[in-house]
């Protein structure tokens, strides 16, 4: 096991690869390998703070892309992970997550995530039908698009999808659920609590009558998302594609060209297309 407290301990990582470390910046930040053939790729200047890496398996990656905000993480990947995290993320406390069972966490751009936030991709133990002593709890993996806005202590378990310009707010827990764009989902369960919504990201807290008075109407359509046959891609299909490829490196390969794709629909999902049919969507995110 190494465990790298500084920038200058990443450097000495061995076994396992460091990419972009030279124009980091950590502070109360501990990043711990024990495996073999992990890649940790960090975007230009990014800042983590009071951030928790830990690559318990072999040939994971933690991919955290470029950001104007500082990255507040607790992350744990174990063997054939995948744990992607967009563009500019907005973190108001540390990210819990735990990836396991070679399933992945994929974050678009530009989310905000509060306060005790928790992801996991497994249950983590094995659940059987009395019936047939099959299996019965796969794991699954958790994918969020664009400009999702996820409320303080929710809770994303395996096989939930949020697709762009959605919100899940406070306290919800969502198991397998997949939220298409622009809806606002709340509870536990989690429901649907309203369609046809947007959220911005300004923060109420310390407004004057002039301030809440002047955002009373948004003059834009800059976060209403739509499904479009040139530019929107399928979440599922993302999971699937990094599942498919088996090489660290092609998987890394791929995160980088998906960090490229800067279409403002690519990961919407029209809510209309999203029904029930005997208990199952008919419709993939």
């Amino acid at each position: 096991m190494q465990i790298c407290k500084s920038v200058d301990e990443l450097k000495t990582v061995k076994d396992n690869t460091i990419i972009g470390a030279d124009t980091l910046t950590m502070q109360n930040t501990e990043i711990r390998f024990t495996g073999t053939g992990n890649v940790l790729f960090l975007g230009e200047n990014i800042q983590l703070s009071g951030c928790q890496l830990k690559f318990n398996g072999s040939n994971s990656i933690i991919y955290l892309s470029p950001s104007r905000h500082v990255y507040m993480l607790d992350v744990t990947v174990n063997n054939n992970n995948v744990f992607y995290v967009g563009k500019n993320n907005y973190f108001n406390g540390a990210l819990h997550a735990v990836l396991s069972e070679q399933k992945h966490i994929i974050l678009g751009d530009g989310n905000l995530i509060s306060f005790g936030v928790w992801v996991r991709t497994a249950d983590p133990h094995l659940v059987y039908s009395a019936a047939t002593q099959q299996r019965i709890n796969p794991s699954k993996s958790v994918l969020l698009g664009d400009h999702v806005w996820l409320g303080q202590s929710a809770m994303l378990l395996k096989g939930t999808q949020i697709a762009s310009g959605s919100i899940l707010g406070a306290g919800a827990v969502c198991a397998g659920k997949r939220i298409p764009s622009n809806e606002s989902w709340a509870g536990n369960p989690a429901r649907r609590i309203a369609g046809g919504i947007f959220w911005d990201n300004p923060c109420v807290h310390l407004w004057t009558d002039e301030q809440t008075a002047a955002h009373a109407t948004f003059k834009s359509n800059k976060y209403i998302y739509t499904e479009k046959s040139d530019e929107t891609l399928s979440l599922t299909a993302v999971e699937q594609q990094l599942s498919a490829l088996s090489a660290t490196e092609e998987r890394l390969q791929y995160l980088q060209e998906l960090s490229e794709n800067n279409a403002k629909n690519r990961f919407a999902v029209s809510g209309e297309k999203t029904k029930k049919k005997r208990g199952l969507f008919r419709h993939q995110l």
